[in-house]
């Protein structure tokens, strides 16, 4: 009895993660980065990011959107395609210390490679970049 009610508990959270997903860039030294939330329904959440200095440097605001159910829908096929996000290829790309980003996407628990360094030739990395663009590129992030 004891395992079935563990095995629900575990099962049941692991339901919950992956009703969305996290995109984040990183921010550098001198730049805001941001967190998009995305669930599966296409509401998404932009939240920026203080740069690493700890200064706000933009005018970004919160922002909540309701992304097209076609982008939506595309962007958690090809999560569910790439399967362990941690285990997809890691392009390597030349950054600066200070100024250098990373874009990462992060679904129940596992983080993608930095989906900036391009897909090294991968098709899951490439749907996964484009779709990521996609959705950062909904949002208006100036002022």
């Amino acid at each position: 009895m004891r395992a079935m009610i563990l095995w629900l508990a575990v099962a049941g959270t692991s339901a919950c993660a992956v009703d969305s997903a996290i995109i984040e860039q990183s921010g550098s030294t001198n730049s805001s980065g941001f967190r998009i939330v995305v669930e599966k329904s296409g509401k998404a959440n932009y939240t920026p990011v203080a740069a690493k200095s700890g200064r706000q440097t933009d005018a970004a605001k919160p922002q909540s959107k309701q992304i097209t159910s076609d982008l939506a829908g595309r962007f958690f096929s090809d999560l569910g395609a790439a399967g362990n996000l941690s285990d997809l290829p890691k392009p390597r790309c030349m950054k600066s210390a200070s100024f250098g980003t990373t874009l990462t996407v992060e679904l129940g628990g596992q983080k993608s490679p930095d989906l900036s360094c391009g897909d090294g030739g991968n098709a899951k990395l490439k749907a996964l970049i484009q779709d990521t663009n996609d959705i950062v590129s909904s949002f208006s992030t100036g002022p």
